[in-house]
């Protein structure tokens, strides 16, 4: 299984909407793939993606939870049965994790040791890709998901602040001992000539932008009746909009 991290500086960059698209893009290719909602503190993928409320990830964590009054956190492991009980299923066959907002998850003292837990279980599954959403912080438990990502993937914008911000962000991360050799760029649009170029953002923070996500003029927003995931990239009038999440599936 390759793992993928989809992260962001700040709020509102759009790394749900390319995690959900990345994941839907490899399924529809042919390939097993899980999406993973690591993301307690925002607005869940159960309303985003309109997919039911539960199972989620909250579930899998009470169970870690009564697992961890009997062994520590490294030696529990779950069954792919057992694991399965908390995904739910699109009907391309993409299997995702979904999570609600728990925003107090956030202060609890041993959520790094749960989160590693649930990821370490997850890379277990007989899938293609795991691709794990995550929030906007420098927080414990996301650290954790970088140690166990083979790519970790920042979306943003090329507005200057937002590259300054990213340099601040590596600097931190390596000063800290992490390495951010496997960190790669996607834009969340076609970027503004007046704003920084492609070449300036490579050369400044030293990671390769390895894909431009197109704004598209229409975002579908499911109703609370469907239980579907709507997939860009499975309407075929999106052609640009698939061609750039096909570029950065190719460079995975």
């Amino acid at each position: 299984m390759k793992t993928i991290m989809v992260h962001s500086i700040h709020r509102g960059e759009g790394k749900t909407k390319v995690a959900k698209e990345l994941a839907g893009y490899t399924q529809l290719q042919g390939n097993k793939v899980l999406l993973a909602d690591l993301d307690f503190i925002t607005d869940p993928h159960s309303r985003a993606l309109g997919l039911p409320s539960s199972p989620n990830l909250e579930d899998l964590l009470k169970d870690i939870d009564a697992e961890a009054e009997k062994n520590p956190y490294f030696a529990i492991n779950f069954s792919e049965d057992k694991l399965r009980s908390y995904l739910l299923t699109h009907n391309t066959g993409l299997k995702v994790l979904s999570s609600e907002n728990a925003k107090e998850l956030a202060e609890n003292e041993e959520i790094a040791h749960k989160i590693r837990t649930v990821v370490r279980n997850l890379k277990q599954l007989p899938y293609d890709m795991l691709v794990i959403d995550t929030d906007s912080s420098n927080r414990d438990y996301n650290q954790v998901i970088l140690e166990e990502a083979d790519h970790v993937l920042i979306v943003m914008d090329n507005f200057r602040y937002n590259v300054k911000d990213l340099i601040l962000y590596l600097h931190k991360l390596q000063n800290m001992g992490y390495s951010t050799e496997n960190f790669k760029i996607v834009l969340n649009k076609v970027p503004d000539p007046i704003q920084v170029t492609i070449d300036e953002i490579e050369k400044d923070s030293g990671l390769p932008v390895i894909g431009i996500v197109p704004v598209l003029d229409k975002t579908y927003h499911p109703s609370p009746e469907t239980e579907n995931i709507y997939l860009n990239v499975a309407d075929p009038k999106n052609v640009d909009f698939i061609n750039a999440i096909k570029q950065i599936v190719a460079v995975l």
